[in-house]
Formats: structure tokens, sequence, C-alpha cells
């Protein structure tokens, strides 16, 4: 009697869950610092900006609620105080435009980007064609693929192979790209056309390294990852392509609602990274509901 009793009131041992954050993970200085300057112009005056600022749901929920209104176009720049050139830029030519039409511009441009429009500029003035390595879907490769025309951007090996010999070829990448991939197609293009000149400027982030990596330290230790960020955000989709380079799933969420963890049952630690536009709050946020 005794025995049953006990063993009715035996409890299952409590399974828990390990979470360690990568060192290296979210916005790099550039990012808060343009995000602080366009957070002090809400205080001055209505700010609209031209596009989408960043390619993240948490910053457009921040900019909404600091009254800033994004994908304004030219036609109603006249409504505001200050318009903001996103951090993903804009061609040079359309910027020189407003600012000919005395558009009261406010320039945010990443400075990675503007050094990928001038190099773009120059490597086409020397008889270059120009190209990209970025995803198409992504604003900013659009907007670098917009500063010279006949641009292409180069996203995978089938981009490569339909492009058209030329005596040269200039390249820069979207600077959230993977390094890795980046270095990859780099090297399938000279494979393919080995009597091209190929001239590549490196634009990528130094930060988008440093996350990947921070992350492959943490992979031999964990069985799942969980990236903080937008799922088809270039840097979230390098940081899932390096962990299932080792062989671990992994998950990418916005927000502590979008976060969906059954392709993960059964792991007991965790690795916790977040993309280039994630806001602290949200990764607060996930980095709690993991560990409660």
């Amino acid at each position: 009697m005794n025995g049953t009793l006990e063993r009715s009131q035996a409890r299952p041992p409590v399974r828990t869950t390990e979470v360690r954050m990568a060192k290296t993970y979210g916005m790099d200085s550039d990012a808060r610092s343009v995000l602080a300057v366009l957070e002090r112009l809400a205080t001055s005056g209505r700010v609209a900006v031209a596009g989408g600022f960043m390619p993240d749901p948490g910053v457009r929920a921040h900019l909404a609620r600091l009254g800033i209104v994004e994908e304004i176009t030219e036609a109603d720049f006249f409504k505001f105080r200050h318009i903001v050139i996103p951090y993903c830029g804009v061609p040079p030519r359309e910027r020189k435009a407003w600012e000919d039409a005395d558009h009261p511009l406010c320039d945010l441009t990443a400075p990675l980007v503007r050094r990928a429009q001038v190099a773009l500029g120059l490597l086409r003035m020397e008889g270059a064609q120009a190209l990209v390595i970025g995803r198409h879907d992504d604003p900013e490769s659009q907007a670098l693929a917009r500063v010279t025309p006949g641009t292409k951007i180069i996203e995978d090996t089938t981009d490569t192979a339909r492009l058209k010999f030329a005596p040269a070829f200039g390249v820069v990448c979207q600077t959230t790209l993977s390094p890795r991939r980046a270095s990859w197609l780099l090297q399938q293009l000279r494979m393919r056309y080995r009597d091209a000149t190929v001239t590549f400027i490196n634009t990528a982030t130094p930060a988008m390294g440093a996350r990947e990596t921070a992350l492959e330290n943490l992979l031999d230790w964990c069985d799942a990852v969980v990236i903080v960020g937008q799922p088809d955000e270039a840097s979230c989709v390098a940081l899932a392509e390096a962990s299932l380079r080792h062989g671990k799933p992994a998950v990418t969420a916005a927000a502590p609602a979008d976060l969906d963890l059954t392709g993960l049952a059964g792991a007991r630690r965790l690795a916790l990274t977040a993309g280039a536009f994630a806001l602290d709050e949200r990764i607060q946020a996930i980095a709690a509901l993991l560990t409660r």
C-alpha cells in the first residue's frame, strides 16, 4: 500500500532547457547609430522614410510607435519635415534629384552601402559589367542594382550561368550577405568565365562574419538554434545556413508570438542568436520565453 502511494506521488524528472547566447549577434554599431538618429528626428517634427528603413518587423513597429511613416513616395514628401534615406540606400541619381528639388533629406544610408555604390560606379566607368552578389528580393541589392544601368544581381549559380560573357566583371556584395556565400559565388563566377577579368570589392559588413563565427562556436555544444529576426532577411538566412551546415536545425522568429519550436522537440541545449536588424527588446523577449 505504501509502495503504491509512493509510486503514485512520484513525479517524473523535470526536463530543463539550457540556452546560450552567441557572443556576437543582432545590430552592429552602425545600425544602432542610425536608428538613434532617426529616433531623435522623430522628436522634431513629422518624419517619413523613402522606402522601408530596415527589413525587420520589430523595427517597423518601433518606428510606427514613434509616428514615423515608411514607404513614402516623392509625391507626398511635402507633407513631412524630414525625408529619410533608408539604411539600404537609394541610387545616387535619385538622391541627387531629390536634393535638386529641395526636399528636406536626411541620408541614413549604411556606410558600407555607400561604399558599394561608389565602387559600382567606378567599376562601370572602367568598362566592367557591374554585378551585385545578393538576394533578388532584398531592398539593398535592388537599390545597388539601380546605381548603374545593366547591373545584374547574382543570387545563385543559375544567375551566373545566365550571364553573357564580358571581358571584365566588377563585383560588390550585399552588406548583410554571408561572406561564405559571397566567396562561393565569386569562385563560381571566376571558374565559369576564366577568360574574363573579375574585380571584387568586398562590401560585406564585418559584423556578418562575426555573427556567423560566434554561432559556429556554439554549434558543437547545442542541439538546435533559435534566430531572432525576419525569417527571409539575408543575415537570418545566413545564420540558418550556418546551422544546417553543421547538421543543427534552426528556427527563426521575429517575435515571441512567432516562435514555433515544434521542429526542435527534444532539444535540450539551444544556441540563441539574432540577425542584423533585430531589436534588443525582441531578442530579450525571446530569450525570456526560452528560459522560463
